[in-house]
């Protein structure tokens, strides 16, 4: 008898391909795979690649698995989509180690980056898994998409416009997650403001990380920031130097989002961050008694006048080091 189940399983696996899904061990028993006794769940392989898009209203995670020929989807995805009336391209998915789950047909999904675009997916559900979804290389093919982990991000272009999904990586240090962050939209920036801007970032609602900009925007200067995630986005302060308007286009990558772990402290300011001192720091940098040109116009964004005064003279050393030099 075992035998012959395992011929039959043999015989029934040829038409099948293979996904970055992998065997749990989970103690608890609210996530199992539907199969028999077993207390082990269907998960994809860590490490993959991570989207965080909405769907049907949620905002919820979407690995790039590379190695899969097709995109698969767990039975908790079927609720966010529409069958499809045709048969599936293959009857099994071959998880990492061999193992087979049931292809029970193909889902069509509608889902929606951060900046709003609407992109439409095939996937196959499978038996076993619940949660996971896997965007294979169909999906990959069929749009002409290319994976950059440059910019961290698909990149596609369809109806003669470009289409951008961002997703983030781990990285080596401690299996940090680093994703890249972007221009939700383009804004502009008035002369001589500090403005908060939104950015996004491919992270959990809640989640606290530090934005750490990395590109050159110019006479923009954004700064170092510690906050938390709402709805994939974060505020970021953004000085624009010049007395004329500055832009930031949509998707512009200014930086990089690292998450901190659970047993990082954030701690307020001690103290040590004293007016006087930062008034000599801000000396040091270079000539801060110059004014700017129409300088009682300048918009600062606080009505504090000594809170005034220091951006008024981080004002006046940024133009210097942002100043074309001719070299």
């Amino acid at each position: 008898m075992e035998h012959e189940e395992v011929d039959v399983r043999a015989g029934r696996g040829c038409n099948q391909a293979r996904v970055s899904l992998v065997q749990h061990r989970d103690s608890s028993t609210t996530r199992r795979a539907t199969r028999g006794d077993d207390v082990e769940y269907i998960g994809a392989d860590d490490g993959l690649p991570t989207a965080i898009m909405e769907v049907a209203g949620t905002r919820r995670h979407v690995k790039l698995d590379s190695g899969a020929r097709y995109t698969v989807a767990g039975t908790d995805w079927m609720q966010y989509g529409d069958r499809v009336a045709r048969a599936a391209p293959v009857d099994y998915a071959e998880g990492i180690g061999g193992f087979l789950l049931d292809v029970v047909g193909v889902w069509e999904f509608s889902m929606r980056n951060i900046f709003g675009e609407v992109i439409r997916v095939e996937a196959c559900i499978v038996s076993g898994c619940t949660d996971e979804f896997l965007l294979g290389v169909d999906f990959m093919r069929g749009h002409g998409a290319m994976m950059d982990f440059e910019r961290n991000e698909v990149r596609y272009t369809t109806a003669g416009r470009a289409v951008g999904i961002p997703f983030r990586t781990h990285g080596d240090t401690e299996n940090a997650r680093v994703a890249a962050v972007r221009m939700v939209r383009r804004t502009e920036l008035a002369g001589c403001t500090v403005t908060p801007i939104e950015v996004s970032v491919a992270a959990d609602d809640g989640e606290v990380g530090i934005f750490l900009p990395t590109e050159n925007t110019g006479a923009v200067m954004l700064a170092a920031t510690v906050t938390n995630v709402k709805n994939g986005r974060v505020l970021v302060p953004a000085v624009n130097a010049k007395d004329d308007n500055a832009r930031l286009p949509a998707r512009r990558k200014l930086g990089q989002w690292i998450p901190l772990s659970s047993d990082v402290e954030v701690l307020r300011v001690s103290g040590e961050l004293q007016r006087r001192r930062i008034n000599e720091w801000l000396d040091g940098l270079g000539n801060s008694q110059e004014p700017l040109e129409d300088e009682e116009n300048v918009n600062i964004g606080v009505e504090d006048e000594g809170s005034r005064q220091l951006i008024t003279k981080l004002l006046r050393v940024y133009r210097q080091r942002t100043a074309d030099k001719g070299d």
